[in-house]
């Protein structure tokens, strides 16, 4: 392991916390994130039930991202280590994570099974699937969230959130950020009557010429 790497992590992890906290993205130590190393053996992640702006950056816990297990740092990590470890395994170009309980990202989850682009900004994203209710930190919703996820950057919970990825932490917060603005102008264009969904072929072009850009196309 090589420390000054993995404190370049903590920096950076915390500090992208501490963003979601002021812009609202995550409330309270309700949501957690996560970024991997260049070699993707280790992960830093946020602590479970610490306010962030209370850490210090060698707090940040260190995980071994093929088990889960808990190397380094002061603090206990996120009880949603599986779901994180899980994602990183699975996708290759992906190195970091974040998971919110954004409200209409939640309140969505309970009424369909997936939400297709309606806002030209979350191109990118869509659509975006929602996996089945399982235990949070629980293996189950893990293995769920990866399947569910598939090809995607992001997936929501069922009765829990979202949770979504990218190549670095920016893109990882921005995946997040505009899966929940388009669920909630797909929430509120069907409270008015009438979700409509981006046309086909403008949405392919957009979504493609997006994710390739971004790092967000998968083989």
């Amino acid at each position: 392991m090589d420390t000054e790497k993995i404190h370049i992590l903590q920096e950076q992890v915390l500090n992208a916390a501490l963003t979601c906290v002021k812009k609202g993205v995550i409330h309270g130590t309700s949501g957690n994130i996560s970024m991997a190393d260049e070699e993707k053996k280790y992960a830093v992640i946020t602590p479970s039930n610490i306010p962030y702006e209370a850490l210090k950056p060698e707090d940040l816990p260190v995980v071994r991202i093929s088990d889960g297990d808990w190397v380094k740092g002061n603090y206990k990590p996120s009880s949603e280590t599986p779901m994180h470890t899980a994602i990183l395994r699975a996708k290759p170009k992906m190195f970091a994570v974040v998971h919110t309980h954004a409200l209409y990202s939640t309140v969505m989850s309970l009424c369909v099974d997936e939400i297709p682009c309606v806002a030209a900004a979350s191109s990118p994203y869509t659509p975006v699937k929602v996996a089945p209710f399982d235990l949070p930190s629980s293996d189950a919703i893990a293995e769920g969230a990866v399947k569910v996820m598939g090809k995607n950057c992001v997936v929501l919970l069922k009765n829990h959130g979202l949770i979504a990825t990218g190549p670095s932490l920016d893109v990882a917060m921005m995946v997040a950020e505009y899966t929940e603005e388009n669920t909630q102008t797909a929430y509120l264009a069907q409270l008015a009557g009438k979700m409509t969904a981006v046309p086909e072929e403008s949405y392919k072009i957009m979504h493609d010429r997006a994710a390739i850009r971004l790092g967000l196309y998968e083989e």
